[in-house]
């Protein structure tokens, strides 16, 4: 329960943080001095544009497809490990068991 309520006291700071964020820019400088440094819309980091949201896709895409992949080699790695010490336990059993 502490854990669930650190949680969502982490993800509260970070909504109001982004909110202040997004309000500091709506302002258009007016609250902190903000240098503009050029006018153009695509060098601006607050306005999506469509290549700009097709890149972020195709990264996010890349991103997850590269979880998944480790996720599944790690899954693999793991099933050979316990396979490989069931089978040594198993033997072990076995032996114990067998009259010398």
């Amino acid at each position: 329960m502490r854990r669930l309520l650190i949680l969502i006291g982490l993800v509260l700071l970070l909504l109001i943080g982004g909110g202040l964020t997004a309000l500091l820019n709506a302002s258009g400088g007016q609250v902190l001095p903000i240098l503009q440094q050029v006018s153009a819309v695509d060098a601006s980091p607050t306005t999506m544009l469509p290549w700009k949201a097709n890149q972020f896709i195709l990264m996010i895409g890349f991103i997850l497809f590269n979880l998944v992949g480790m996720a599944v080699t790690i899954g693999i790695v793991l099933w050979f490990i316990d396979r490989g010490v069931r089978k040594t336990r198993a033997e072990a059993a076995a032996s114990d068991k067998s009259p010398a």
